[in-house]
C-alpha cells in the first residue's frame, strides 16, 4: 500500500515567495480539488505514525499534507484544505514565530485546536542539525517543542528534519526529546513498513502540476520510501560537514 504524504512549504502569489518554489493559491486550490477527489483519508502525521506501529488499524487508501517552516499564509492553506474535509499537520521553527511573514503566536494557538490539524516542530533555528554538536542538536529539538508545547497547551509529538537533514544520531535525539514521530523529504511515498522516524514526502514546488499530484496520489513516477540511508545521502553531508569546517578554518585565520 502506498501512503503519499505532501510537503508544501508556502503558498502564496508574492513574487518573492514564489522565487523560494512556493505554490501559488490557485495552483494550491486545484491541488486540493485533486485531493479531495481521491477520495483518501486525510490524518495528520501522527494518526499516520500511529497506524505505522501498528497501534491502530491503517487507513484504506491514506493521505498526509504538510507544512513545513511555518508562513503566514499556511493559516489560509488550511482553512483552504479544511473547506474540502482535508486536514494538515503544520511544522513550526519555533524561532521565527511573530515575526513578519510567518505564524503568529495566536494563529498556531489556533491552528492547533483545530479538528483534523496537527502543530508540529520544526526546530528553533531551522539550521541542518545533522551539522550540530550535542548541545546544540539538544537545544533545537527538546527546545522547539517545549517552546510549542507552552505557546498551544498541546502535546507536540511531531518533527520534521529542517531541509530533511538527519542521521542516526539526530533521529536519536528527537526519540529522546519525546516525539512520537518525524518526517524526513526522500521525494518518495510512504508505506507500511516506512519509518516512523523519517517519514517519505513528496516535495511540492511551483512546477508540481495538478496532474502530477493525481500521479503522485497513486505512485506513479515516485519511488516507495527506502530503508537507511543512501550513499548518495552521506556523501553529501560529508561535503557539507567539509565545506563548514573549512569555513570555521578561514574565519580563524581572518
Amino acid at each position: 500500500m502506498i501512503i503519499p504524504v505532501l510537503l508544501y512549504h508556502s503558498v502564496s502569489d508574492g513574487p518573492v515567495r514564489r522565487s523560494w518554489g512556493a505554490v501559488s493559491r490557485a495552483q494550491f486550490e486545484s491541488h486540493v480539488e485533486v485531493i479531495a477527489a481521491s477520495s483518501r483519508q486525510s490524518l495528520t502525521i501522527s494518526v499516520l505514525a500511529s497506524m505505522l506501529r501498528g497501534e491502530r488499524s491503517l487507513a484504506p487508501r491514506p493521505v498526509a499534507v504538510t507544512f513545513d517552516d511555518g508562513y503566514s499564509d499556511t493559516y489560509e492553506a488550511v482553512d483552504a484544505l479544511r473547506q474540502h474535509g482535508l486536514g494538515a499537520t503544520v511544522y513550526v521553527t519555533a524561532g521565527q514565530i511573530g515575526r513578519a511573514q510567518w505564524l503568529s503566536p495566536a494563529q498556531i494557538a489556533v491552528l492547533a485546536e483545530l479538528p483534523g490539524v496537527e502543530v508540529g516542530a520544526h526546530g528553533i533555528r531551522h539550521r541542518r542539525l545533522d551539522e550540530l554538536d550535542d548541545a546544540e542538536l539538544e537545544e533545537e529539538v527538546h527546545g522547539a517543542k517545549h517552546w510549542l508545547e507552552k505557546l498551544t497547551s498541546h502535546s507536540v509529538d511531531s518533527f520534521s528534519y529542517p531541509h530533511g537533514a538527519y542521521d542516526g544520531r539526530v533521529r536519536d535525539a528527537v526519540i529522546r526529546a519525546g516525539y512520537r514521530s518525524a518526517t524526513a523529504v526522500k521525494n518518495a511515498v510512504s508505506h507500511q513498513d516506512d519509518d516512523p522516524f523519517a517519514i517519505a514526502r513528496f516535495t511540492v514546488t511551483a512546477a508540481t502540476s495538478a496532474q502530477r499530484i493525481a500521479e503522485v496520489l497513486l505512485g506513479k513516477g515516485v519511488p516507495l520510501s527506502w530503508a537507511g540511508e543512501r550513499v548518495r545521502t552521506r556523501a553529501y553531508r560529508m561535503a557539507r560537514r567539509s565545506r563548514g569546517r573549512l569555513r570555521g578554518t578561514r574565519s580563524e585565520t581572518c
